[in-house]
């Protein structure tokens, strides 16, 4: 059946009324050839909610409609991209499509051609919009603006009147907040895992952000979003180093606010791997949790693929780390069907027949015991470090700190420079670096002379890990062990071990 279909806004002089654009369509048709008329009137051309429109997509997609015709494509839609969507459904459904004025038939090789340029179009509007959309969004970004969506979990969204108009903020939900500044302490000072968190909280029926029970996955993104940091200088050199953009200053990261991470991140990318297409900002509402804790997850979360490796094998926390004290390779626990004890044998001797070394390099647990009984000794004595530091000692530090990365950033920028420079431009701009690395190395010193006594990242970790040690799971003890050991060597009769930490500091 052919369909024709006509539409007007409103009656004006020099408009072309329903009845004559069907008359014109109407000749279009074969002497006595049947057709359907679909009409609206007083409804805009700027969005494709007509009621008469509607009922002909209904006929279209169940198979009544062969033909439609109109008097113009703008009679349709006057949006390229729903006419280009509307183009692609008629095609579907084997309906062809005329104009009477632009003499469009997708039915003929040219009507084909112009269907190819409304594409095209079509596929730029698309674009324009999404480059606006993403423009509107960065800038949203780089004024501290709230990007939208649902709230991050532990915050609610509230709204503030300014010059500007109304202003999305996020404040602390006093339902949700306790448990995120929780959840970052069993990660980052309890050493627990992902999934022991997420058991934890499944078994305390606390549900997740979308209502539902806890993963591994849900408790990773909560943890990796930086909107509860403190932030600070240190923030911003973990951020730095991992690739990001920053649209604030170095020295814009006084501790106390929260950031907005943005960017694109591939859809099969469950971990934040790659932020280099990530920009960072500083948001307007205050951190909650303490850059400290915050980093010590980030730095779990970064080693986390190690430390589920090792999980996976359920066999020792030491994976990865026990290296044969003669030719260097790794050294793997087997056991025998005729005994409980686990021997471990040099993969050099076993796979690769490079190594001499007789026999096995002990027990599993034998090893394991001593290597835990030196990390107490280590532990106890890395504890002897005066603890505490004054709040203005740590907003001083976090001053220096800042001043220090806006030198370093200054340096780059010279450095850049200076290649594209003749030679006695450089010469200029190499003094001025000069200068400035006097400058960085006198805050250092500084910073330094500040942070003797102060409480660690490493001492928060192994602090108190001979009373927690039996607490924590195999993914926690590995934790701890790549934390402050790089290599274990075994012997027949020693076990030498590389610490990652100047045993005797204090």
């Amino acid at each position: 059946m052919v369909a024709i279909y006509a539409r007007q806004s409103i009656d004006k002089k020099d408009s072309i009324s329903i009845e004559t654009q069907i008359e014109l369509c109407r000749r279009e048709l074969a002497d006595g050839q049947p057709c359907e008329e679909y009409s609206d009137k007083g409804y805009s051309g700027s969005n494709l909610n007509r009621p008469e429109f509607q009922r002909l997509l209904a006929d279209v997609k169940s198979g009544k409609i062969e033909r439609i015709i109109t008097y113009r494509l703008d009679r349709i839609s006057r949006s390229v991209l729903d006419f280009s969507n509307l183009v692609d459904l008629f095609g579907k459904h084997g309906v062809s499509f005329n104009s009477t004025q632009e003499k469009f038939d997708t039915g003929t090789p040219m009507g084909k051609a112009m269907l190819n340029i409304t594409m095209v179009f079509a596929q730029l509007e698309r674009e324009t919009i999404q480059q606006r959309i993403r423009d509107n969004y960065y800038s949203r970004g780089e004024k501290g603006m709230y990007l939208g969506g649902p709230a991050s979990y532990g915050f609610s969204i509230t709204e503030t009147h300014t010059d500007q108009g109304k202003l999305k903020l996020l404040e602390p939900n006093p339902e949700t907040v306790e448990t995120l500044r929780r959840m970052y302490r069993m990660y980052g000072d309890d050493l627990m895992s992902l999934g022991a968190i997420a058991r934890q909280f499944n078994t305390e029926k606390i549900p997740s952000p979308q209502g539902t029970i806890w993963d591994s996955s849900k408790v990773s993104r909560v943890l990796r979003n930086p909107v509860a940091v403190q932030a600070g200088a240190e923030v911003y050199r973990y951020y730095r180093s991992q690739g990001c953009k920053f649209t604030n200053e170095p020295s814009d990261f006084i501790l106390g606010h929260g950031c907005y991470l943005y960017g694109k991140r591939e859809g099969n990318e469950r971990k934040y791997s790659d932020m280099t297409n990530h920009t960072l900002s500083i948001a307007p509402h205050e951190g909650i949790v303490d850059s400290g804790l915050f980093l010590r997850c980030q730095e779990r979360l970064d080693k986390n693929t190690q430390i589920d490796n090792r999980k996976r094998s359920h066999i020792t926390w030491l994976t990865g780390l026990l290296k044969c004290g003669k030719c260097g390779h790794s050294v793997v626990p087997k056991s025998s069907c005729n005994t409980k004890y686990r021997y471990l044998y040099c993969t050099g001797k076993t796979s690769y027949a490079c190594c001499d070394v007789e026999g096995n390099l002990g027990t599993l647990g034998t090893v394991e015991d001593i290597i835990r009984d030196r990390i107490f000794r280590w532990a106890e004595r890395y504890s002897d470090l005066r603890v505490g530091v004054e709040t203005t000692q740590s907003q001083e530090r976090n001053r220096l700190a800042c001043r220090r990365e806006e030198i370093d950033l200054r340096i780059r920028k010279l450095i850049d420079m200076a290649t594209e420079s003749n030679d006695i431009t450089a010469h200029y701009l190499s003094e001025k670096v000069t200068e400035l690395e006097q400058e960085r190395r006198a805050l250092e010193a500084k910073e330094e002379k500040l942070s003797v006594g102060r409480c660690d990242t490493l001492r928060k970790e192994v602090g108190d890990i001979k009373n927690t040690w039996d607490s924590l799971d195999l993914a926690g003890k590995s934790h701890i062990a790549a934390l402050l050991i790089s290599r274990i060597n075994l012997y027949h009769n020693e076990i030498v071990i590389e610490w990652n930490y100047d045993f005797n500091k204090k």
